[in-house]
């Protein structure tokens, strides 16, 4: 199953007209679980929101760019365990068409430096580990803020409601 979002799905309000083009970009997000069941889930003081760890794709290697994101944003080396599912995101704002693939991951050992880029250290991105439960409730309380109009963060937006649902769709498969 893939997930399709655009921003009607997002907003009950969108602001931005559908584009005539939208610009292709490849994305990785992953769920890293340890041996207690924790999920880690990165967060910065400037928003206050849990996402998944990912990002942008600089390689057709998708695998590899999630192991590199792990690494780069909760400081630990992980093994990719399976592929959760893939979302496909029409962004009206900047015209974008995101194409994200999700993995499940176990972590295999702590990074020995700090690899997050310096973006993320200004803004004091950090890991937290929840269990499962935990982590969903906190997913599902973000999207019913956005449904409120409390998320200012348009690009945030999306990534909560996609993360949320690649999270629920985890939850469901359980069998990796």
């Amino acid at each position: 199953m893939k997930i399709i979002l655009r921003d009607s799905d997002v907003f009950k309000n969108p602001q931005y007209d559908v584009p005539d083009k939208y610009e292709d970009r490849g994305t990785v997000k992953v769920i890293v679980q340890n041996e207690q069941g924790e999920i880690a889930l990165v967060t910065n003081p400037i928003h206050g929101i849990f996402m998944l760890p990912g990002g942008g794709a600089e390689s057709d290697n998708l695998e590899q760019e999630a192991i590199r994101e792990s690494l780069e944003e909760i400081n630990y080396h992980v093994e990719i365990i399976g592929t959760v599912g893939k979302s496909e995101e029409f962004r009206n704002r900047n015209a974008k068409h995101y194409l994200t693939t999700c993995f499940f991951a176990r972590p295999l050992r702590k990074g020995n430096k700090d690899l997050r880029t310096e973006e993320e250290k200004d803004n004091g991105l950090e890991v937290k580990w929840f269990y499962l439960k935990d982590a969903l409730k906190i997913m599902s309380d973000q999207a019913k803020m956005i449904q409120k109009d409390e998320v200012t963060f348009y690009n945030t937006s999306f990534n909560i409601i996609r993360d949320y649902r690649f999270l629920e769709k985890f939850n469901q498969k359980q069998e990796y």
